[in-house]
Order: C-alpha cells, then structure tokens, then sequence
C-alpha cells in the first residue's frame, strides 16, 4: 500500500533536517570542533541540546517517527541550523502548518490555457511548465532559442538526459543547481503524486548529477535567475530568466527570458520577430 501523502511529508522533514545538519559545523554554532567524528556536522543529540529538545524526541523527527511536532519546536530546530526563511517555511509546511495540496485542473485545461498567452509575448521567448516541468506550452521564440521543436519536451529530462544540454549554457552547472533547487521548493507542496514521484526517481536513477543535486535538499523560489545561453546561430546570449506562479493553478509557471536594453536585445527581438513569422506547414 503506498504511503499516504502525511508520511511522506513527515519522512521528507526527516531528510531534510539530516541534510541540512550535516552542513552545520561544531564551530558555527559554538561548539568544540575536532575529536573523532565519523560523519560531518552535527551530531543528533547535540542539534536537540542546543533546541532545548530532548534526545530521543529530535531523533523520532529525523527518522519520520514524530507526530504534531509543534511550530515552536521547528523554530528552535531552524535557529539551530541556521535555516534561511524559506527553508523554514518549507520545513513548516512539511510538518503541517500550511496547505501542502491543491487541487490541479486537467492538463488539457493547462495547456489552453497557457497556449494563448505565450504567444502576447512575441518576440520575448516565453513558455509555460507544469507541476512536473512539462514544458505545456512555448511561443516560436522559445522553441528555437531552447530547442523545443519537435515532441513534447519536460525542461528536467532535457536539461540531465540530453548529452548536449552542457554545450547550451557557459555554466551548466549552475543552470542545473538552480534548476533542482527550484522544483524541489515547487514539489514539496505534491508530495504523494505519483507521477512526481516516478519522474524524480527516473531521474535520479538516469542521471548522478541530478540524484546529487538532489539530495543535497537545497531551494530557491526561482523568481528571477540570470543566465547564458551558447547559441549557435546568435553566440552567446546573457537572459533573466523570469517565473511567475499563478495561483489558481498549482505547479503552473509562466517563464519569460528577459534581455538587457542593447545590442543583443534588438538583434534578439529581430530574431524572435523572424521566427514568429516562420509558417511550418502540416506533414
């Protein structure tokens, strides 16, 4: 029987706080660092001393043991290890303290939805995901600067399975932190979906630098993140790259690739104008 949506929420609260643990040193937090340590950071019991919490009750959290962990108790957790807000709210939100499901319209909805709007964006590249990073929709712009021709695309599997992916970006690896950080923060609020569950598992079994990426349980809202594409037509192209949720769609995400007024902008927009005039006939 799979586990229900809560036990998921409890375990990944566990994981998260033994990941972020390990990254908090004896030095950092006031402690004697040194002696015999046989794993990095933190030890449990000394997490729970410095929380005013007992041994055994912070153990049962990391393990996904603990039932109705007060909000008090994750705010001495949080201080402790020095989590930023929004690792906080996640952490939160884990345990119970705000909605961690919406309701989500079919995905044919999504995609009438989003088809339209795209489009207004001409010659701006502009495209939507969903919850799972299926690109849903893509205005012509898009399609050529990122490659999306062709078959339905989801940005994560093209991004680590495409073996060309890294000669798109000056700093893919910085592309790919960012872009784990963010649909880790985004899935939280899914936890329980299956098929967001087999996409992450796919790809942390295809792909170490995701799996890696992954389990380092970092986060980002990933409202605006500068960028360089390696184009072959246009070289190198700097971006802002731009998300913007909508509330009424969970997992929905419009992104819009921004240029700084210049050169590049004008010699962009001409090129996004050129591609939106291009007429592709039926097969």
């Amino acid at each position: 029987m799979p586990a229900s949506p809560s036990a998921l929420r409890v375990a990944e609260l566990g994981s998260f706080l033994a990941a972020r643990r390990s990254e908090v040193t004896p030095e950092q937090v006031g402690l004697p660092g040194g002696g015999s340590r046989r794993l990095p950071g933190l030890r449990r019991e000394e997490v729970a001393m410095l929380a005013g919490i007992g041994a055994s009750w912070y153990a049962w959290i990391e393990q996904g043991r603990a039932k109705n962990v007060s909000l008090e108790i994750l705010k001495a957790i949080a201080r402790v290890l020095r989590l930023t807000e929004m690792e906080f709210l996640y952490m939160a939100r884990l345990a119970g303290y705000t909605v961690a499901h919406r309701p989500q319209g079919p995905i044919d909805d999504e995609r009438r939805l989003a088809a339209g709007v795209v489009d207004s964006f001409l010659p701006k590249p502009a495209y939507f995901l969903n919850r799972y990073w299926d690109i849903v929709a893509a205005n012509r712009s898009a399609e050529r600067l990122l490659g999306l021709e062709g078959a339905n695309h989801n940005y994560l599997e093209s991004l680590f399975l495409d073996p060309l992916a890294p000669a798109r970006f000056a700093d893919w690896e910085a592309v790919a932190t960012e872009a784990v950080a963010h649909f880790r923060t985004q899935s939280g609020e899914f936890l329980g979906d299956p098929r967001l569950a087999a996409l992450t598992q796919y790809l942390c079994e295809c792909s170490p630098a995701f799996a890696d990426l992954w389990n380092r349980h970092r986060f980002s809202d990933g409202t605006e993140v500068g960028l360089e594409l390696l184009h072959p037509e246009l070289g190198p192209v700097r971006l802002t790259q731009i998300c913007l949720d909508f509330t009424a769609r969970p997992g929905l995400q419009l992104v819009l690739l921004e240029t700084q007024p210049g050169a590049m902008s004008d010699r962009l927009a001409r090129w996004g104008r050129e591609a939106s005039r291009d007429v592709v006939a039926p097969a």
